[in-house]
């Protein structure tokens, strides 16, 4: 049998020697695998809850009040107004401990205390008549802030803080104490309710404060916090020949910018409106009254 008889034969001799037996078709070029790409990380995600550091650094800050007083309701002293505006200014410098409620204990002073005071008889000498800047003073400070607590101290303590200057100058510092506690997200609110011992013109007074604070943006860089302010006080004090009764009432709002980072307060502004109605009793007569209506501007802001 010849090499082609043989050939043919083998192809005949069934469906699969015929799929032998064909010729061969090209090898196809291997089709490449797709190419997975791998999924990019997600960034991380910043926490939507506060949780500032545990200490905070001693930081600067200029703090300034303007109060406007006006009295009614019974004559003045002759050649003295009705309206008062009292301008102080300090720089305070101060560094915390922080604990998870947000409470702050701290230290610091208050340097380059000034006050500023303009008493007017017309409204023609309100502009010109100003007193000469306060005597700058330093004080050394102890402060404390918690949800029932809020207290500034003297280092030494003051044997007696009433109508002393340096219980203004403890005021500008009390500002700067504001309680942010670990884990409010934005939205949150969160109340304080302090009771503080003041004592104003030879009078003892007890002050209720509430503060209800809403923490209104929180970012990476800046927590705002908006603060409404009630104020209810009250006290008697004087002689048996000449006493003296006040109470009174206020509201205030307060906007404050924190350092996310550090917890730092970077700036504060804020307004108050205080009303406050004052009888006097000289036996045998009748009592007098006078209202006092006290508004303050308060700003804050840190220096770098």
């Amino acid at each position: 049998m010849t090499s082609i008889a043989r050939w043919a034969a083998w192809c005949v001799a069934g469906p699969m020697m015929m799929l032998a037996c064909a010729p061969t078709a090209p090898t196809p070029s291997p089709t490449p695998s797709p190419v997975v790409v791998a999924p990019t990380p997600a960034a991380p995600v910043a926490s939507n809850r506060v949780l500032l550091p545990r200490t905070q650094p001693r930081t600067n800050w200029t703090v300034s009040a303007v109060t406007r007083l006006k009295v009614s309701g019974a004559a003045m002293p002759q050649g003295v107004s009705d309206e008062q505006r009292i301008d102080t200014r300090a720089l305070v410098s101060m560094s915390f401990d922080r604990s998870v409620t947000g409470a702050l204990r701290g230290s610091g002073q208050v340097d380059s205390f000034t006050v500023r005071s303009s008493i007017a008889e017309s409204a023609r000498q309100l502009a010109a008549t100003a007193a000469a800047p306060a005597r700058p003073s330093l004080l050394l400070i102890d402060a404390l802030i918690d949800s029932t607590n809020l207290r500034i101290v003297t280092r030494p303590p003051l044997a007696n803080e009433c109508d002393r200057p340096e219980v203004s100058a403890m005021q500008l510092a009390r500002e700067l104490l504001v309680r942010i506690p670990d884990g409010v997200v934005e939205g949150d609110q969160w109340r304080d309710s302090t009771v503080t011992l003041v004592c104003r013109n030879g009078v003892p007074l007890t002050v209720y404060t509430s503060t209800r604070s809403t923490l209104a943006k929180l970012s990476r860089e800046t927590l705002v916090v908006n603060r409404e302010i009630n104020t209810t006080l009250g006290g008697k004090g004087g002689t048996a020949f000449r006493a003296f009764e006040l109470v009174g009432t206020g509201t205030g709002s307060q906007r404050v910018e924190i350092a996310a980072a550090t917890g730092i307060l970077e700036k504060l502004q804020g307004t108050s409106t205080l009303t406050m109605q004052v009888v006097e009793r000289i036996p045998p007569g009748t009592p007098r009254s006078q209202q006092v209506v006290q508004r303050l501007e308060i700003r804050a802001e840190r220096v770098r």
